[in-house]
């Protein structure tokens, strides 16, 4: 594991990982496509005279530039000519300066090997939030951890209120019986499908259990009696709403015989039984927080701003709503929107409430279908 975080206009690389003795350390700017390697005068493109050196632990990039976006990554200092997916690779960092990071800023870029950010905590801060003093009574501020908490969960909600995948996951059947290695090879470990004729024959699709899918890796029928069978080249998929649209499926009654006929021995009479199933991998999600559209990043990003507006306006005028002085004959008094039924921040969060449930009811199809005669 790699951190980098900036302190005082340098920033500190921290290497967790004691796998090894020596690591090879690289930087890139979010200008640049090319790393540069720690060398003994800094990070720069190393020489006989000034080679790359191995680190472990804490290392200061003290020559960094102001107000510049940077990612790290390191790999075991013995492999010769590593190659991309031989590294692990860091958060991007911003080096001093006050410039907001975000895709509302246009400057957020996903580190390379990471799913990256679907809002940044400068996004909800700057943007969503504009104009919300992050401060309690005690004068302690809200953290970019706490705020990035609040992000994960909002994905989550909208996973659920959508029915969607967002975050990548790799989903593989029967994955602990097949020996898969957990986080490598697979993320989620689905059942098998079952085959049911009398719609498979009808309309032909199978519904996966999660959408949007990013890529069909295998579908295969697994039969009882005649072993498995890979129908994956004559599948049609639709990404959006997780459909597997079949080429190969039984015959049905309007069928003409010379339409289909490498379905037929295919199937044969197993279809009255129930003896065949379909085993099927494949990715869903986004492939990174880049492909999430513009429209649903809003939507993310509002849920985890009505939460922070929830407890934000409760520690700023905690069990207050009005007050009043009086003092020599003059008197002052104050009112807020808050109560035991208003919160603090009441106006804003109906209109970002008013705007997810709209989006809501507009787009819960979207991803989906009319799920009779699906699998």
């Amino acid at each position: 594991m790699i951190i980098a975080c900036s302190v005082n206009n340098k920033i500190i690389v921290t290497i967790n990982d004691r796998s090894h003795s020596k690591y090879r350390l690289e930087r890139r700017s979010y200008t640049s496509d090319e790393y540069l390697s720690y060398t003994a005068s800094g990070f720069c493109v190393p020489s006989e005279d000034n080679p790359a050196i191995g680190v472990s632990g804490d290392v200061l990039d003290s020559n960094a530039e102001s107000n510049t976006l940077y990612s790290y990554r390191y790999v075991d200092f013995s492999i010769q000519n590593p190659k991309d997916t031989d590294y692990i690779y860091s958060n991007w960092v911003r080096n001093g300066g006050d410039k907001a990071i975000g895709y509302t800023f246009g400057n957020y870029k996903v580190p390379d090997g990471q799913w990256g950010n679907a809002v940044t905590p400068d996004d909800l801060r700057f943007t969503y939030l504009w104009g919300t003093d992050f401060k309690a009574t005690n004068g302690q501020s809200y953290t970019d951890e706490q705020i990035q908490y609040f992000i994960d969960s909002s994905i989550a909600e909208v996973e659920r209120r959508l029915d969607i995948t967002i975050r990548k996951k790799k989903i593989r059947y029967n994955a602990k019986e097949r020996n898969l290695e957990k986080g490598k090879d697979y993320d989620v470990d689905e059942a098998v499908y079952d085959f049911k004729f009398s719609r498979i024959s009808r309309y032909g699709l199978i519904k996966t259990r999660q959408k949007p899918i990013i890529k069909l890796h295998k579908l295969e029928l697994l039969s009882r009696l005649q072993g498995v069978k890979n129908i994956t080249q004559t599948t049609v998929v639709d990404k959006t709403k997780g459909l597997l649209k079949l080429m190969e499926r039984p015959l049905r009654p309007s069928d003409r015989s010379s339409m289909i006929q490498t379905a037929v021995g295919m199937y044969g009479n197993q279809t009255l039984q129930s003896q065949l199933f379909y085993a099927i991998d494949y990715d869903a999600g986004f492939e990174t927080s880049d492909d999430i559209p513009q429209d649903l990043r809003q939507i993310i990003a509002k849920v985890a701003a009505v939460s922070l507006l929830n407890i934000i306006g409760d520690g700023l005028m905690s069990g207050f709503s009005s007050s009043s002085l009086s003092m020599d004959g003059l008197s002052e008094s104050f009112s807020s929107t808050q109560s035991a039924t208003s919160a603090y921040f009441g106006a804003r969060i109906k209109v970002y409430q008013d705007e997810i449930e709209n989006y809501i009811n507009q787009n819960k199809n979207k991803f989906g279908h009319m799920v009779i005669g699906a699998i």
